[in-house]
């Protein structure tokens, strides 16, 4: 989640190392593919530019590979300049061929970004939140000494959220994008469940931490018992993979709301660099809090909005500036 530490961190690639497999070529039918002018069958379809040079590679090697395996054409928009990628061939096969291969390279590329943008149910209602402000008063006044944290490790009362997935999102296609897959999931995934097993009720209670040394912690949360948001969230993931707007990383979402974040010390919640941060990053001793307040409970809720959130940013009530809502 946002400054979770979960995520790995990585500076821009400069270049681009495809794998050695590429997998099986999507089917034709599920591009776009028309017949043009000259009567080849060509597709034209958006990259952010960030990803041209992958695409294109050291001195063109990449995509001059890609042509030659593909028997296409692949017209990538010059340096400086925005445009579609349009691929042309003989064949409905290799255009549908070498986008799927394209499609790769973005994949593999835009999971070595830092995210911008995560999908986040909010946690800022007032139950909650004075919940959280006892704990916290808690945690700073009733530890021993030896087992305090800092105050400016805690996560903002008003920021408090469920992270389902994070998103690299390049330029306004791309949020756009991201924007009209949540619309779609919301018609195709959560409207139904939520016709068949009503409202979405959560409840916030306990304590955990990501790491196996309790002496040594990294990042501890609140775990969030909900059964729908859960088969939500891993249909929501699942379908935002099936779009290419990220890669497979676990098997489910792990729902947890981030309480303290010893990344909170360095960051302040600011857009530094991430590699930075970490080094700067140093644990604390959370063995004291899980005894004390390992049951604590910040109470329930029922989930009413799903956020396109965007990292590093703050809105008039708070919580992160919205890309897109929906309400459920």
């Amino acid at each position: 989640m946002p400054n979770s530490g979960e995520q790995e961190l990585s500076e821009r690639p400069q270049g681009y190392v495809e794998d050695d497999t590429y997998g099986d070529d999507r089917e034709e039918e599920e591009y776009d593919i028309e017949l043009n002018e000259a009567g080849k069958f060509q597709t034209a379809f958006h990259v952010p530019a960030a990803f041209y040079a992958m695409i294109i590679g050291a001195k063109g090697q990449t995509r001059q590979r890609l042509e030659a395996e593909t028997k296409a054409q692949i017209k990538v928009p010059k340096q400086g300049t925005t445009g579609n990628i349009v691929i042309t061939a003989t064949t409905r096969k290799s255009v549908a061929a070498a986008r799927s291969r394209v499609e790769l390279i973005v994949i593999g590329a835009r999971n070595k970004q830092q995210f911008t943008h995560f999908l986040s149910v909010p946690l800022n209602k007032p139950a909650i939140m004075n919940r959280f402000i006892d704990f916290r008063e808690k945690v700073l006044t009733k530890l021993p000494a030896a087992f305090r944290v800092d105050e400016s490790l805690f996560q903002q009362p008003e920021k408090l959220h469920i992270t389902l997935c994070t998103l690299s999102l390049l330029d306004n296609e791309d949020r756009a994008n991201a924007a009209q897959v949540l619309q779609d999931c919301q018609d195709a995934i959560i409207s139904p469940l939520l016709k068949e097993n009503g409202p979405m009720e959560l409840f916030v209670r306990g304590l955990e931490y990501m790491n196996d040394d309790p002496h040594a912690v990294d990042v501890l949360y609140a775990k969030i018992e909900s059964p729908t948001l859960q088969t939500i969230a891993d249909r929501i993931y699942e379908y935002f993979i099936s779009k290419g707007l990220m890669q497979r990383k676990y098997d489910h979402v792990k729902l947890h709301a981030t309480l303290i974040n010893s990344l909170f010390r360095s960051s302040n919640g600011d857009n530094v660099d991430e590699k930075e941060a970490e080094r700067r990053r140093i644990t604390f001793d959370a063995s004291e809090i899980l005894r004390l307040y390992g049951d604590f409970d910040f109470g329930q809720l029922t989930v009413n909005e799903i956020h396109l959130s965007q990292r590093y940013s703050t809105s008039c009530t708070g919580f992160y500036e919205a890309t897109a809502i929906i309400k459920l």
